[in-house]
């Protein structure tokens, strides 16, 4: 797997909605990979190939331009050979300012067909350029058209916004102390959540907690007790079963595993061949 990240901030509205571009391409063999929660909404255009994803039914086949995001749990993504895609991810409150509808009713786990979302012609319009961009000055210019062209307010709802601050940057990881912050009630947060992100606060902070985890670098199991700490956790119990929810190993299993670590530093996934034994 080839993952190059496309600079994406010399861009108006994409460096203020998006938190980055990539260009994701496989040689010619088959390969499966574990995508990790991030805390994001994407937009994929599958340029060549197929993507299949992991389902209780099956692997399912990804529509050729989809919306994906917010998981909540380790995800199987399967590339056929000689495949590319671009993808570009937004912060999750941000999306809202391209979509008529709830963010609620889009599919957390399965992706949601650009199609379901956005006029067919502005969908055709972005696959075809992206395919015709011969360099990523190009590309880029064609994704900010795009987001120009199907921006339908221009305001954030300020309290989402400052919500989703104090949780990823502050490190404010209680639902009644986010609300105080911001002078709501608890039923109001929730409930703009569910309109704007999608997902409930508790929810994004449990993805984003674990996120934060990912990246901490130890080397024993007695440091656990010091990344549950830093996170605000009650206990390292409390802690390890948040970890195991949403990625399906034990933070031990990861932390003392160099390929696993290795792997998410270098572009935030997981080769299925690295973790196969541990998620049986």
């Amino acid at each position: 797997m080839k993952f190059r990240l496309i600079n994406h901030k010399t861009k108006r509205l994409s460096a203020k909605y998006l938190t980055d571009v990539y260009d994701l391409s496989n040689g010619n063999k088959e390969f499966i990979y574990c995508c990790v929660p991030n805390g994001e909404f994407g937009i994929t255009l599958i340029l060549e190939g197929d993507c299949h994803i992991k389902t209780d039914e099956g692997w399912q086949k990804q529509s050729k331009t989809h919306l994906y995001g917010l998981i909540d749990k380790v995800q199987l993504l399967k590339m056929s050979p000689n495949y590319r895609e671009i993808s570009f991810g937004f912060y999750p409150h941000c999306l809202q300012l391209f979509l008529k509808d709830s963010l609620s009713s889009t599919y957390k786990n399965n992706g949601t067909d650009l199609f379901d979302l956005f006029k067919k012609e502005e969908v055709n319009k972005l696959y075809e350029n992206l395919c015709q961009s011969k360099n990523d000055e190009a590309l880029m210019d064609k994704i900010e058209v795009f987001l120009n062209d199907n921006m339908l307010i221009d305001e954030l709802d300020n309290r989402v916004s400052v919500a989703h601050h104090l949780i990823t940057k502050e490190n404010i990881y209680k639902v009644d102390d986010i609300s105080s912050l911001l002078n709501v009630t608890p039923t109001t947060l929730r409930n703009l959540f569910n309109q704007h992100v999608g997902i409930s606060p508790k929810a994004l902070i449990k993805i984003h907690r674990i996120k934060k985890a990912l990246d901490f670098q130890i080397t024993c199991e007695d440091s656990l007790t010091q990344v549950a700490y830093h996170l605000k956790y009650f206990d390292q119990a409390h802690f390890s079963k948040d970890f195991k929810d949403a990625t399906g190993i034990s933070p031990k299993q990861y932390f003392l595993d160099n390929k696993l670590s290795s792997d998410f530093s270098s572009f935030q996934h997981w080769s299925y061949d690295s973790i196969e034994n541990l998620i049986k």
